[in-house]
């Protein structure tokens, strides 16, 4: 059997799918990771790489605009429409944490037949010396806490080797909503989730082949 290895975030939008749309979305995906055209992965890198470089920017603002006017000028269609609402969504609220860029690191994740990477697209460091690592969600459909949880939990189990002492974030970027885990959070019971969404997305990407 082909291995099976994908980002934490890509799990967590199978994770947030209908039943219905897992076996679309596991489709799509599929197709994404094994291309050999870097552009059909490529839709959010500029913006993303925007985003990082927004952190250590006394204009974040510019850095974002930046990106827009390139999708603009050669985007695919939709890619402008989106980096637009990302900008009025993630510059704000970079703007309200006051925090400043710092290097991440990567780690995997493993369940079953699936592994996970984990790489945050940022790390923050607070005036208060606090840290997050901030994986981003760029997607049209918002993000929910119940779908957050499950990447929050997946970072929360590999911290120690993406920024040791940091706390984990989900950013819904077009939205300007960032997401931690609750401590009423039952982790025993998403722990429990975590493992059978795994077990099913691997079926399904077997299944898509």
């Amino acid at each position: 059997m082909e291995p099976i290895s994908v980002t934490a975030l890509s799990f967590t939008e199978y994770a947030m799918s209908g039943q219905r749309g897992r076996i679309s979305i596991v489709s799509d995906q599929r197709r994404i990771y094994l291309s050999s055209e870097q552009w059909v992965a490529g839709f959010y890198n500029p913006v993303r790489d925007a985003m990082r470089r927004a952190a250590n920017s006394p204009d974040p603002a510019a850095e974002l605009e930046k990106a827009v006017a390139a999708a603009h000028e050669h985007g695919r269609s939709g890619q402008a429409r989106a980096f637009e609402e990302v900008r009025e969504g993630f510059v704000p609220w970079l703007r309200s944490t006051r925090a400043t860029g710092v290097p991440t690191g990567a780690a995997r994740w493993q369940a079953g037949d699936l592994t996970l990477r984990v790489r945050p697209h940022l790390g923050l460091i607070t005036p208060d010396g606090s840290r997050a690592a901030v994986t981003v969600y760029v997607k049209e459909a918002p993000l929910t806490q119940e779908a957050a949880n499950v990447a929050l939990r997946v970072m929360q189990q590999t911290m120690a080797d993406v920024l040791p002492g940091a706390v984990p974030l989900v950013l819904d970027a077009r939205r300007g909503r960032a997401f931690r885990m609750s401590r009423r959070t039952n982790l025993a019971k998403l722990d429990a989730l975590i493992a059978a969404e795994a077990a099913g997305y691997v079926v399904h990407w077997r299944m898509s082949a």
